[in-house]
């Protein structure tokens, strides 16, 4: 006596779907890693620009009005003569998720001088710059 059942039986559907979750589990910790080096790299870019706002100051004896700055010099042609050359590439101003980083240079004296961050992934969470999280 042979039976011909055909489909799956409650066990085979069950393994394949500890399967899927298994995998699945697999890619969600693969993403939360892949978002904590890109938070490592943004942290990375971001001391790089503090030495190269600093840099720049040393060279010109002002902060940058904006980060562009870096790149193609001071806007002021009296501060012109006293530029060396590019501290930074375009893609120095941009943090791991292709955002450009957000400068604001505060009064003169202030502490911090500047405010130097990344918006984060989603826009909602700020990533500050060493210098920027410096205190009075």
């Amino acid at each position: 006596m042979t039976y011909n059942k055909k489909g799956f039986t409650i066990i085979e559907i069950m393994i394949v779907i500890m399967i899927i979750g298994v995998l699945a589990g697999m890619a969600f910790q693969g993403f939360k890693y892949l978002q904590g080096v890109k938070r490592v790299q943004t942290n990375s870019k971001l001391s790089a620009l503090d030495t190269m706002i600093m840099q720049y100051n040393t060279d010109v004896r002002e902060y940058p009005s904006d980060l562009q700055e870096l790149i193609d010099g001071p806007s002021k042609p009296q501060l012109q003569r006293r530029w060396g050359s590019s501290l930074a590439d375009q893609s120095d101003l941009e943090d791991a998720w292709s955002q450009q980083f957000v400068y604001t240079l505060n009064p003169r004296g202030s502490r911090p001088p500047y405010d130097l961050y990344s918006i984060g992934p989603k826009g909602e969470d700020m990533i500050y710059s060493p210098i920027s999280q410096e205190v009075s």
